[in-house]
């Protein structure tokens, strides 16, 4: 994308992560939902593709691997969160109509602020009539969204809506095990369960302690006990 097209203002890199992609997301009992976003992306068969789900449930991370893909398939593309940009106000906005896709995160921070719903609406209106995909993630539906603006209500909802559940304790520790393993760590159960506790499902902070975690053990060449985790996170 240009630099002209993006407001130089607005901090859009700092939450992007390029690692971020759908071989790196364990479904679970989220694999309809990631299988009918990955179909969705591949055909461009929609013009709003809405994610949700408590935190925790990976709707972050689908959104930037949703970006990712959209940028191998040579799309411009841009990841929004609203946790940074929010303070902006709508003017975040101005020129990402120009892009073929924007992947608004975090969406809920608006629901009382109305001047955002007011200018998401319009540019909701603007991406639609240009044949352009706005992807949104949030923490609840669009029916349950406590939008003060109808139409902006009745818009988000006439897209692909999609749900993520949360893992389950038992998930959350398969999560782990899987993830070393993609890294070539061998995480037995027990550590897992450690972490898992420790971490009370703030699975975003799970995932920054695993990398650092990561970077530790390579470092030392060391297995990953729980008297090693401790040592090197201060438990």
């Amino acid at each position: 994308m240009s630099s002209a097209t993006i407001n130089s203002q607005i901090p859009l890199h700092m939450s992007y992560r390029e690692d971020a992609v759908f071989e790196d997301f364990l479904p679970g009992q989220n694999a309809v939902a990631v299988g009918l976003l990955r179909q969705s992306l591949a055909n461009l068969s929609e013009h709003l593709i809405y994610l949700w789900g408590a935190q925790g449930s990976g709707v972050s991370h689908l959104l930037q691997a949703s970006v990712n893909d959209l940028q191998l398939q040579g799309l411009n593309v841009v990841y929004l969160p609203l946790s940074q940009c929010h303070e902006y106000g709508p003017e975040a906005l101005d020129g990402l109509e120009q892009l073929d896709a924007v992947a608004i995160d975090d969406i809920e921070l608006i629901a009382e602020d109305s001047a955002w719903q007011e200018g998401l609406f319009h540019f909701y209106n603007q991406m639609r009539d240009s044949g352009r995909l706005l992807l949104v993630g949030a923490q609840s539906s669009p029916l349950q969204a406590n939008y003060t603006l109808a139409d902006l209500k009745s818009r988000l909802s006439s897209g692909l809506t999609l749900q993520l559940l949360t893992m389950s304790d038992e998930e959350r520790i398969d999560w782990v095990i899987w993830k070393g393993r993609r890294r070539g760590l061998v995480i037995e159960r027990d550590v897992a369960e450690f972490l898992i506790v420790r971490h009370n499902q703030n699975m975003h902070k799970m995932v920054q302690t695993f990398d650092h975690l990561d970077q530790a053990s390579l470092a030392e060449q060391r297995r990953l006990t729980i008297p090693f985790v401790k040592q090197v996170l201060g438990w």
